[in-house]
């Protein structure tokens, strides 16, 4: 890094993304959480069709998916804003409601993007650590701060979250409380139809997962019409382009098709869970496309280096003491070669 960098950043500084190979090679990428099968087959002919008139900006309010999510979601579209991925409504939750100083409430463990998005924005970061009841901390709904950050199912670990749990655990929040449901799809139901009795919670919801479309970047944010337009007020000029849109478009309408990938996903994430545990690794139980565990004997870096060795990418979030290993969920072919590393 430069010497230009600002210092409050710290050397270092940046969110580390999981190692992408060059498409085309060899590798089991099972370490990024991205959909195991390709999007809908309508996909690829939107974004064609888009792409011809590439000469004009898009809809700044991206515009017909936002009304198109509204409809799907029961809301209407003043209480949808679609970005650049989930990513940057993130960033834009961070703009809108926490002042430079100020503290962002966040979980530990969580989205590692989080705290670096914090100290991005000069904010920051109280951590209320999750512990093993399956309920959320009572201080992370009771300690003061402005915006506070829930991920639900949870990453690392899969931990999902009954919404109506949380709307009791939750009910008199301080501030804003933004849940991240990046994996939902994959969990039983959401929070979104508890937004109408709660103007101060904002959804977060992204393209990439269940609609197997990480490659085109887009997310939305659902909540009150309020603060929806403070997240427009604040985000980017026409932030997602007119491919990204079409893309996003054709995908939401293929209800088929994002019904088997969600079922494909579920069933193999039940034998990947059972083939671990099989073979003595500790697995936390998930409602995400990922499974976390930690692996018989050794450290987590250990296993992840193991299954490196025999070409299969996975995720290692290191402790001091042990750690665990975060499996996405690949296709039947992906994880029979997974399983076959594990030994």
């Amino acid at each position: 890094m430069s010497r230009f960098l600002r210092p409050s950043l710290g050397a270092g500084f940046g969110y580390v993304p999981g190692e992408q190979p060059a498409d085309g090679t060899a590798w089991v990428k099972l370490n990024t959480n991205e959909s195991p099968l390709p999007p809908s087959p309508r996909v690829a002919a939107a974004v064609s069709a888009a792409a011809s008139n590439l000469n004009r900006y898009p809809n700044p309010d991206a515009e017909p998916l936002r009304s198109a999510l509204a409809d799907h979601h029961r809301v209407e579209p003043s209480q949808v804003v679609v970005g650049n991925g989930a990513d940057a409504l993130i960033n834009d939750c961070l703009r809108a409601f926490c002042e430079p100083g100020a503290t962002v409430l966040l979980t530990e463990p969580t989205y590692s993007l989080l705290p670096v998005a914090a100290q991005l924005h000069g904010a920051r970061t109280g951590q209320v650590e999750l512990d093993g009841d399956r309920r959320v901390p009572a201080e992370f709904a009771t300690m003061d701060a402005p915006l506070r950050f829930l991920v639900n199912p949870n990453t690392p670990t899969g931990t999902w979250w009954e919404p109506e749990q949380l709307a009791g655990d939750l009910e008199h929040t301080p501030g804003v409380l933004v849940i991240d449901e990046a994996y939902c799809d994959f969990a039983p139901s959401s929070c979104i139809p508890l937004l109408a009795d709660r103007p101060s919670w904002v959804v977060l919801r992204t393209f990439s997962k269940s609609y197997a479309l990480a490659g085109l970047r887009v997310g939305y944010a659902v909540g009150n019409a309020a603060l929806i337009a403070d997240l427009s007020a604040v985000g980017e000029s026409y932030p997602v382009d007119r491919c990204a849109v079409a893309g996003a478009l054709a995908a939401l309408e293929d209800i088929d098709h994002h019904r088997r990938l969600v079922e494909q996903v579920v069933a193999e994430r039940a034998r990947i869970s059972t083939a671990l545990a099989d073979r003595g690794w500790v697995v936390t139980p998930s409602h995400a496309n990922f499974v976390c565990a930690v692996p018989p004997t050794g450290t987590a870096a250990e296993a992840t280096a193991q299954l490196r060795d025999r070409r299969v990418l996975v995720r290692c979030f290191a402790t001091p003491d042990r750690g665990s290993v975060r499996i996405t969920v690949g296709n039947v072919a992906e994880n029979d070669a997974l399983i076959a590393a594990l030994g």
